[in-house]
């Protein structure tokens, strides 16, 4: 037994795709404890008045797909005091026609679960690379940011299309909503299960641990 035993003695250890994994107790209490943590306080981040450019940079996107693709000649009506969330305007519209742009629209619960998610999944300490592990989380934080931003943006282009075309947006909404969370969900499963697969190992991990001191 050398010393690295000696450390975490009688410590499971894993294989998956030929690398091994094991992890300690501080590892897997950090990721338990700080994950929601970091995603509550980023969630009430993504809501205060300085990240008002958010909403706006993501009310122009939507007035600028919903006039390239469909010609709907929508505008964005900003306000300067921040207290009120941008306003996508639709002409000729059969319902009211504005659109708020809220918190949940810019998918921030979505994002600050993903966030703090990835940010403290823990690295393997059998044989792990430290360098090579955080340019994965780096490339899966991002990526995936990008991918439900865009999924996002999509859901809420056509959300707008439809309604303007009569569809209920209750309707509309409910399965816009669905349709995209199985594909976000997919796209997320996918993403971590190939670049970072210490999240489900980990989790897994904690099992092993906890089914162990059980059966002493």
């Amino acid at each position: 037994m050398n010393q690295k035993d000696d450390f975490y003695p009688r410590r499971p250890v894993l294989n998956f795709n030929g690398n091994s994994y094991k992890f300690t107790n501080f590892q897997l209490l950090v990721f338990i404890l700080c994950t929601p943590l970091l995603s509550i306080f980023t969630y009430y981040f993504l809501k205060l008045k300085i990240n008002y450019w958010i909403y706006e940079l993501v009310s122009l996107q939507i007035s600028f797909f919903l006039n390239t693709i469909f010609n709907m000649n929508s505008s964005v009506i900003f306000y300067p005091d921040h207290n009120t969330f941008p306003t996508i305007l639709i002409p000729n519209h059969p319902f009211e026609g504005t659109y708020a742009i809220t918190t949940n629209c810019i998918a921030a619960h979505i994002f600050s679960i993903l966030i703090g998610l990835i940010l403290f999944i823990p690295s393997s300490k059998e044989s792990s690379n430290k360098k090579n592990f955080i340019w994965r989380k780096i490339k899966t934080l991002l990526i995936t940011v990008i991918g439900i931003h865009v999924l996002n943006l999509l859901r809420l282009v056509f959300l707008l299309f439809f309604n303007f075309k009569g569809i209920p947006f209750n309707v509309i909404h409910e399965s816009l909503f669905f349709l995209s969370a199985i594909i976000g969900a997919l796209f997320v499963v996918i993403l971590l299960k190939n670049w970072m697969p210490e999240l489900f190992i980990s989790i897994y991990y904690m099992y092993c641990l906890v089914s162990q001191k059980i059966r002493k």
